[in-house]
């Protein structure tokens, strides 16, 4: 049996074939790889008309309910089960001579919002493996975030833990 590029799941004959047009990636891998490349940029994913199940799985990443409250008042059909993930930050390193170089250019550097952008590509994969888990709801979400060494030189990691459930 062929395995997902990125998440290792096992993968039928239908699924390996459409594979072949993803990179070696599952459904759910792509649209989380075409997702974070929205995030990231900015841009809405382009998507073939084509491909129906890819647009379903982007609909579970959008309407996927995400709390952080455990005693929310949901008809929960089923638990799923505990999931986790990390997500490590590294700042980008800009050597000496280009930082000098843009100065004198009059280009200003690039800020971003690294904790944001840390936190949605953290969102992103927990909620991956919410959806490869047939959930569609995670309640009781945890957020913590540990600063390595050095801030500016090491980064950050952000941690999530919660129930993925059917509602």
């Amino acid at each position: 049996m062929a395995k997902c590029r990125d998440c290792s799941t096992k993968m039928g004959y239908a699924e390996s074939q459409a594979a072949q047009n993803y990179n070696g990636l599952c459904i759910t891998c792509h649209v989380k790889d075409r997702v974070q490349t929205r995030v990231l940029t900015s841009q809405e994913p382009v998507f073939s008309s084509t491909q129906k199940s890819t647009e379903t799985v982007l609909n579970k990443f959008q309407d996927m309910l995400v709390t952080t409250e455990t005693s929310f008042n949901l008809n929960i059909k089923k638990r799923c089960g505990v999931i986790s993930t990390d997500f490590h930050y590294e700042f980008k390193r800009t050597p000496l001579f280009k930082k000098i170089w843009n100065t004198l250019r009059g280009k200003p550097e690039k800020s971003t919002d690294f904790l944001q952008e840390s936190l949605e590509m953290a969102m992103l994969e927990i909620k991956s493996k919410a959806i490869r888990l047939d959930a569609n709801c995670i309640i009781g979400l945890n957020v913590d975030y540990i600063v390595l060494g050095d801030f500016r030189k090491d980064g950050l990691i952000i941690s999530l833990m919660g129930t993925c459930v059917k509602v």
